[in-house]
């Protein structure tokens, strides 16, 4: 199979990866609590079983780069490979190092920022939805924004999740494009 198409199927198939490692994680970390949590806390030094979760974030990043890369090469996005390489140090670098919190703001942003760039792109080559997914993209980010300033909920889980899965639903999105436009 060659690059184009496999990295268009592995853009289709992110959420349900990224859905399946979540659980995994999860299972490991009864603990934990979408709204008295950040994603990262399973990650942290202090839990034992903070390798699930800084390894299932690795690898994910790593497949995402792939999903990214053949969209750029697609011409379908800008940013998105320096986002995947944010979120790989996300998981390097547990939320007791300096570089995680930067790292992870700058995975948000450069792959939210990439959707609307984006999306304005192909709103005016004539793709009708793509300003929608500039203004979702935008959207997301002041909702992500207004829930961590308002402290809607302790922790920070529920805003990062609304950010996946925008990220996610986009990376459909661009995959089915991808595959449709091929021969």
């Amino acid at each position: 199979m060659e690059f184009e198409k496999l990295s268009a199927y592995i853009s289709i198939f992110l959420p349900v990866i990224f859905l399946a490692g979540l659980t995994i994680v999860l299972s490991k970390n009864p603990w934990f609590s979408f709204t008295d949590n950040a994603l990262s806390d399973m990650g942290s030094l202090k839990n034992p079983e903070r390798w699930y979760f800084n390894g299932f974030l690795m690898t994910f990043a790593v497949i995402s780069f792939i999903a990214a890369f053949g969209a750029f090469r697609s011409g379908l996005s800008y940013l998105m490979i320096f986002a995947s390489v944010s979120l790989f140090l996300v998981g390097v670098f547990p939320e007791e190092y300096a570089p995680h919190a930067p790292a992870a703001v700058l995975f948000y942003v450069l792959a939210l920022a990439d959707i609307a760039i984006v999306g304005i792109k192909l709103g005016r080559s004539g793709v009708s939805l793509g300003y929608l997914w500039s203004v979702l993209a935008l959207l997301t980010f002041v909702l992500m924004l207004y829930l961590v300033k308002a402290r809607v909920f302790k922790g920070l889980a529920i805003p990062e999740m609304v950010g996946a899965i925008t990220i996610l639903t986009w990376f459909v999105y661009i995959g089915l494009l991808r595959l449709c436009s091929q021969p």
